[in-house]
């Protein structure tokens, strides 16, 4: 009942403020994720565990951009009603400036140094792989995340980001960005400077290089690579209209910390109807210890009302 009548306040709160803002824009979707994974059950054994289960949302979104000159205010906000009856904030950030420099504040997603396509389904088995995203976002409670942007010539943009996140191991960190677009190819490159308070162990510093090539207005391949102290990533990946297939491997310090995975997907209508998908897809994982692998399969339902 709380979640109904959280709805309905926001429903009356967004119907007032479109009738005195016209340029708010309003969009919502519905996912649900039908998921069967197989994997060892505890480290070093043979013995596996199979699950079904079943996730979804639905995700109500507000946003909006206003401009004076060159100079802008934009603004958005995600709520996630989730199937497992609890509430959640996806995106919700400001972001202010011109055409040379701008300010984002809030909670979002910085610049992605290791895009990885259509990963409806990526489960990694044993070692999770380092990609440059340790102070990319999205973090909770009152966590700071700011990101300075500098358009510094055509096609050139500069991201420095600023994180103090009392999440997991109270994380602060620097995280400067650059992406470069010259025609159908996109080259990005950062540096995360990491320093996780809580385990006593200094600073880490990482970097994520990634090249993307645009093969048509929806058909794109990218090849990543992230390294921070003795862990590696590298990444492959390529979408093809409604297909996409990627592979990514990582190594840790020792024979143990290593997982290659392979993952698949393929998006098609759902009777037609407009806004409405199902996208089928794979993932297999192989560990380090050989015995760790771990297959998962899922269907995702999209419906964009």
């Amino acid at each position: 009942m709380p979640n109904a009548l959280q709805l309905a306040a926001i429903t009356v709160l967004c119907a007032g403020t479109a009738a005195a803002h016209a340029e708010l824009a309003f969009d919502a979707n519905l996912e649900f994720d039908n998921t069967y994974t197989n994997k060892v059950s505890a480290p070093n054994t043979n013995a596996r565990d199979s699950d079904l289960t079943m996730g979804g949302r639905v995700e109500l979104n507000a946003a909006s951009k206003g401009f004076n000159g060159d100079a802008f205010v934009a603004a958005r906000a995600s709520l996630l009603l989730k199937k497992d009856s609890e509430t959640a904030v996806d995106d919700m950030w400001v972001q202010f400036g011109n055409a040379a420099m701008d300010v984002k504040l809030g909670r979002f997603e910085a610049m992605d140094l290791f895009p990885v396509g259509k990963d409806t389904v990526l489960e990694e088995a044993g070692y999770s792989a380092y990609k440059a995203n340790a102070l990319r976002g999205r973090f909770k409670g009152d966590s700071f995340h700011g990101a300075l942007g500098f358009n510094a010539g055509p096609g050139i943009r500069l991201e420095v980001g600023v994180v103090h996140s009392n999440d997991t191991g109270n994380v602060k960190g620097l995280r400067p960005a650059v992406s470069y677009n010259a025609g159908p190819l996109t080259f990005r490159a950062g540096l995360e400077s990491v320093k996780t308070v809580d385990s006593g162990t200094g600073s880490d510093t990482g970097v994520g290089l990634s090249v993307g090539y645009a093969m048509s207005s929806d058909s794109n391949l990218n090849v990543n690579f992230a390294k921070k102290e003795d862990d590696k990533a590298f990444g492959v990946n390529a979408t093809f209209g409604p297909a996409g297939l990627g592979l990514v491997y990582g190594k840790g310090a020792t024979s143990a910390e290593k997982v290659t995975t392979v993952y698949a997907a393929y998006t098609m209508p759902l009777f037609g109807v407009k806004g409405a998908s199902v996208t089928p897809a794979l993932s297999f994982s192989k560990g380090g210890t050989g015995t760790d692998n771990q297959v998962a399969a899922r269907v995702r339902i999209n419906y964009a009302f």
